[in-house]
């Protein structure tokens, strides 16, 4: 029957809102595809809420894990519970008219965050050095591993970590204008990007001639295994023909859950060409440098499903 007032409670309506763990979405109104395995952006890799057996008691303490379950999930995501509270062993149990609609709401904004937690970095540089005349390009890679799995990497996005590319250093060792060039684009036009599950943050940083800023698509839906420019800025300045520009890729691997990889490879960029439209010819002697950080999430209300996380 369907959970509702006046009602008598039956293992499959306790089970229909508990949902299975694994290879599910729960048509986003089941708690445990949010909470545990799930699937895709569905799923933090948590403790299951256990289902009741056919034909089972549905006990107190099988909605006390369902009510506190659901307030760790909604605490994590919004900052603050459902509102409902767990009943207690031997007491009655009373229909709880919120409770399908704060399930609802749990699955709506899963791949919400409050709080994150500690950080992991890695800074690269690369040098540009070239005489007057001739073009040079300046690349740096970053190459995110998660050692625990696509699952973990599932788990990682879904539980509201994300990865954050921003300039980080500059030395214009030759001194000209050219170099400068290369310096506003990273400094001032790129601060940081991010890479979330389902999107990826605009630009921090204005100025340029912005080309391209990709904001949809994320983990799941914005990464092939074939390198992909996500961002392009092009100079302003007298140097028109600079640009930096960052590819993102990922190494495909779907596991069982419909995960993108676990390998994330991240690319700059930086092209300085060999003259001005109204500039004489220079020389370029640079030090570019960038720096990749993983933003862990919060292990507050969640235990630590994702595992650790190489940046190289």
């Amino acid at each position: 029957m369907t959970y509702a007032s006046g009602g008598l409670i039956e293992a499959s309506d306790f089970n229909n809102i508990v949902g299975g763990s694994a290879g599910t979405q729960g048509g986003g109104t089941q708690l445990n595809p949010v909470w545990s395995t799930g699937l895709g952006s569905y799923g933090y890799g948590q403790t299951a809420v256990g289902n009741v057996s056919v034909g089972g008691t549905v006990a107190a303490t099988n909605w006390a894990s369902l009510v506190n379950t659901l307030n760790s999930a909604r605490v994590h995501q919004s900052g603050s519970g459902s509102g409902i509270s767990a009943p207690t062993a031997g007491t009655s149990i009373a229909f709880l008219s919120t409770l399908t609609s704060a399930v609802s709401t749990a699955a709506t904004n899963r791949l919400s965050a409050a709080t994150v937690g500690t950080t992991t970095s890695s800074s690269k540089a690369t040098t540009m050095n070239t005489s007057a005349g001739t073009s040079v390009t300046g690349i740096i890679t970053f190459t995110i591993t998660f050692s625990s799995g696509v699952d973990a990497t599932r788990y990682f996005f879904n539980s509201g970590g994300y990865i954050t590319l921003a300039y980080n250093s500059f030395t214009n060792t030759g001194g000209t204008s050219r170099g400068t060039s290369i310096q506003t684009l990273a400094q001032t036009n790129f601060s940081s990007k991010r890479l979330n599950a389902i999107t990826y943050g605009a630009r921090a940083g204005s100025g340029g001639t912005l080309n391209t800023d990709t904001t949809t698509g994320g983990y799941y839906t914005g990464l092939t295994t074939t390198p992909t420019e996500k961002f392009k800025v092009t100079s302003t300045s007298y140097y028109t023909g600079d640009f930096l520009s960052v590819n993102y890729s990922t190494n495909g691997t779907t596991g069982s859950y419909s995960a993108n990889g676990n390998t994330i490879t991240i690319t700059v960029n930086a092209f300085s060409a060999t003259t001005g439209s109204t500039q004489p010819a220079d020389s370029i002697n640079v030090s570019l440098g960038m720096i990749c950080t993983v933003q862990f999430p919060e292990t507050t209300n969640l235990t630590n499903t994702w595992g650790t996380v190489t940046i190289s």
